[in-house]
């Protein structure tokens, strides 16, 4: 095993690590996904598999039989150890943003967000609060989203609108693509790909959200 987290060092094998042709190794990487926007991970040492979302900060702590073994940076699964085969982690900046800043109208049902607009609803007799909410960074894939996978690959990819994690069974409320909600901020199918697009390179600089939604009536 290549240990690669200080560079300019020795790895186990001998081999200094700290430099490629004299260049610099940057360890800061994020997560290459699949068209889906998902990449299966390996858990370490438990040897779990799930799947982590793309763009996702990572830093490569070794390199060792054909897999990068790192350490997440942010999100749920912030300071956890992971393992997956080479090639599906990248340096560089994929293009972060600064944080985004939505606002839902309950009543008009719609949500605009910087460059863009959608149409989106909550339920009537359990809507989300009016405020402000956080919105956090992709934690899982979440199967619900399945029926609309025709209209958009990302409708399993759904972002927490609350503080710590969410808790499954506990009203939870997420923005999400969708044509019926139980008090989340559902947004029309064909609007989700362009506002996914938008808000998943987004962040705050707090390692946990997005950005934040402002509802209002």
């Amino acid at each position: 095993m290549t240990d690669v987290r200080n560079n300019g060092g020795v790895g186990a094998t001998g081999t200094a690590v700290g430099s490629n042709l004299g260049q610099l190794i940057d360890n800061k990487k994020y997560i290459v996904g699949g068209s889906d926007g998902w990449l299966n991970v390996k858990r370490d040492p438990s040897g779990e598999i799930i799947a982590l979302p793309e763009y996702l900060k990572v830093e490569l702590t070794s390199i060792a039989n054909g897999r990068e073994y790192f350490t997440v940076l942010e999100g749920p699964e912030r300071t956890k150890k992971f393992s997956v085969l080479a090639g599906n982690l990248r340096g560089g900046n994929p293009g972060y943003r600064g944080p985004a800043s939505l606002v839902f109208s309950l009543s008009q049902r719609t949500l605009t967000y910087s460059g863009g607009r959608a149409t989106a609803f909550s339920h009537p007799d359990n809507p989300i609060q009016v405020g402000t909410h956080p919105i956090q960074i992709l934690d899982f894939p979440h199967p619900h989203g399945r029926n609309y996978l025709g209209t958009t690959p990302y409708a399993l990819n759904w972002f927490y609108l609350g503080h710590g994690n969410a808790v499954p069974g506990n009203n939870d409320r997420y923005l999400h693509p969708g044509t019926l909600s139980a008090g989340c901020v559902t947004v029309e199918p064909r609007d989700w790909n362009a506002l996914y697009r938008y808000l998943i390179l987004c962040r705050s600089g707090d390692g946990k959200t997005v950005g934040s939604i402002q509802v209002t009536r």
